[in-house]
């Protein structure tokens, strides 16, 4: 049961991922400003990150162990992403969407890569 949730969040991650990124890149596009509601997307990214590690450490308890010991990293890499990319652009006068939107559809590889990583 555990198994099935951990897969049905990895999926669900790729594509919540996938629509923070298009939104953020539109943001960008439209030239509009960073808004309360796409922070609060990132933020529910980030926890769904953090669901889905917790769930991954109660497979690992269990005794469930990923194919590749990759799967590992890429599964810290989504959660560490975002407060990385705000480190990044934190002193510059990048747009905070479009780096955002972009970081996101590189979690989206990233969420991908874990799923074939954990097979």
């Amino acid at each position: 049961m555990i198994v099935s949730l951990h897969e049905l969040f990895a999926r669900m991650l790729v594509l919540y991922f996938a629509v923070v990124g298009i939104w953020g890149l539109i943001l960008a596009i439209r030239r509009q400003p960073f808004t309360s509601g796409f922070q609060g997307a990132l933020v529910i990214s980030l926890v769904l990150g953090v669901v889905q590690a917790l769930l991954g450490v109660v497979l690992l308890i269990t005794g469930t162990r990923p194919r590749d010991d990759l799967h590992y990293l890429y599964g810290l890499s989504i959660i560490v992403a975002l407060p990385l990319v705000q480190q990044l652009i934190s002193n510059r006068a990048w747009s905070r969407p479009l780096v955002y939107g972009l970081a996101s559809l590189f979690m989206v590889g990233l969420a991908i890569r874990a799923i074939t990583t954990g097979a």
